[in-house]
């Protein structure tokens, strides 16, 4: 709420962590809903797609708020961390065979 209270005159920051908070609580509940669904059911693969899809998006809206304040070197090094984590997440999340979630 003191972020909230120091970022009311500037709506982008305050629209930035209302959309934050928003995203996290729907990854906790996306989480907990994928737990609690059956194994193997249709309902479980879309909260897994929703889950990858939350943690991309959060991880994409800081990196972008952080390398506003860094040199482009480390912005590039920065983003190019997140590609590999989103990359690497939809492989292992989705894409390999052996995998059992």
């Amino acid at each position: 709420m003191a972020a909230i209270y120091r970022s009311r005159n500037d709506i982008w920051i305050l629209s930035f962590i209302v959309g934050a908070n928003i995203d996290i609580g729907l990854l906790f509940w996306s989480i907990y809903a994928h737990e609690k669904a059956p194994v193997g059911s249709k309902q479980r693969e879309r909260h897994k797609i929703f889950i990858w899809f939350s943690a991309t998006l959060l991880d994409m809206g800081f990196a972008y708020r952080v390398t506003m304040m860094m040199p482009l070197v480390m912005s590039l090094v920065l983003w190019a961390l997140v590609a590999v984590t989103t990359v690497g997440t939809f492989h292992l999340y989705f894409l390999r065979p052996d995998h059992r979630a």
